[in-house]
């Protein structure tokens, strides 16, 4: 069976087995592991430090040839010792009441670029919508693949949680030297991962794939400063009390026929109008692709939806009753 990944862009060959009736009754279901890891360090004390991380499943669905329908699940939180930095003892999490992210479906909507944009309950509130979207980010890719085939060095315009900014681009192909990656992705051996597209793309992934995404923040015409969990964007008044700005933001895709693993490290500085404390954040967004399996339910709808593109902080449009009644 062909499973719809990444709609324009990513498929996988799934063996069923004898399972036919269960993957025709509701379809294929993706579920990808989410790891969030942020910290705060003070550059001047180096006690006064903050780190928390938090983990939770993607599930998605394909619904027609440009949309995704997903839901989040089992969101757990670890604060690890403020003294490991980097956050990186990532065992002992517990389940948490507190729904970060929620557990709503909403729908990710593509075009051959990527993400164009989302559905969601008209009614979700804007901090949530804010972490589903840096999270979803993940699966942007941002540019035609197919357009780009011979070049693997240039610059695009990308959407994104920070804006609409400039980001250089390095796509390496077919390189062996990835074993840094191999932590970051169990492999597969019920699936294969194939390109969606033409003559040229439409064969299995058999060498690997890897996307480097460099933004540059001071190079952004619409720019938002965002970090996972800001309630407010600080870049727009810049006569409170509290400063913050992003400095880097970097992204890292890697496929292989049995692997798919996307992340972004960002981070920046914050500091009071006094400069009496000055901290750097310092956030880590991963995806994994962890299995594809039949679903076990009818595909849940979105009550009430509206739109809205991937910048924080940005409103939501209606969707057209005329649009609903077309699947949006």
């Amino acid at each position: 069976m062909l499973v719809t990944i990444l709609p324009f862009f990513l498929a996988a060959n799934v063996t069923i087995d004898d399972q036919q009736s269960k993957w025709a009754m509701y379809g294929p279901e993706c579920t990808y592991d989410v790891l969030v890891n942020m910290s705060l360090a003070n550059i001047v004390h180096e006690n006064d430090n903050f780190c928390s991380m938090i983990a939770t499943e993607l599930k998605c669905r394909p619904k027609g040839q440009d949309t995704l329908n997903c839901r989040f699940q089992n969101s757990r939180i670890k604060r690890p010792d403020s003294k490991d930095s980097r956050c990186s003892n990532a065992r002992d999490f517990v389940p948490t009441r507190y729904k970060f992210v929620g557990e709503e479906p909403f729908e990710i909507r593509f075009n051959p670029r990527g993400i164009e944009n989302l559905i969601v309950h008209r009614s979700i509130p804007r901090w949530r919508l804010d972490m589903i979207k840096v999270i979803v980010s993940q699966l942007n890719i941002g540019f035609e693949m197919e357009v780009q085939e011979s070049r693997n060095r240039f610059t695009i315009m990308e959407n994104s949680t920070m804006g609409h900014c400039e980001v250089d681009i390095k796509i390496t192909r077919g390189d062996s030297n990835f074993e840094e990656d191999d932590d970051f992705a169990e492999k597969s051996d019920n699936f294969e991962i194939e390109y969606l597209s033409s003559d040229e793309f439409g064969r299995s992934v058999v060498e690997r794939l890897r996307v480097e995404k460099a933004r540059q923040p001071k190079r952004c015409p619409r720019r938002i400063i965002y970090f996972f969990g800001n309630h407010e964007d600080y870049s727009r008044d810049k006569a409170r009390e509290f400063y913050m700005d992003m400095t880097t933001s970097t992204s890292l895709i890697t496929i292989s026929k049995d692997k798919f693993v996307s992340y972004t490290v960002s981070e920046g500085v914050m500091k009071t109008a006094n400069k009496s404390r000055i901290m750097r954040p310092h956030q880590n967004i991963s995806l994994k692709l962890k299995q594809i399996d039949f679903a076990k339910s009818l595909m849940p709808e979105v009550q009430d939806p509206a739109s809205t593109s991937l910048f924080a902080f940005s409103n939501l449009e209606v969707i057209p009753e005329e649009m609903k009644n077309s699947s949006y």
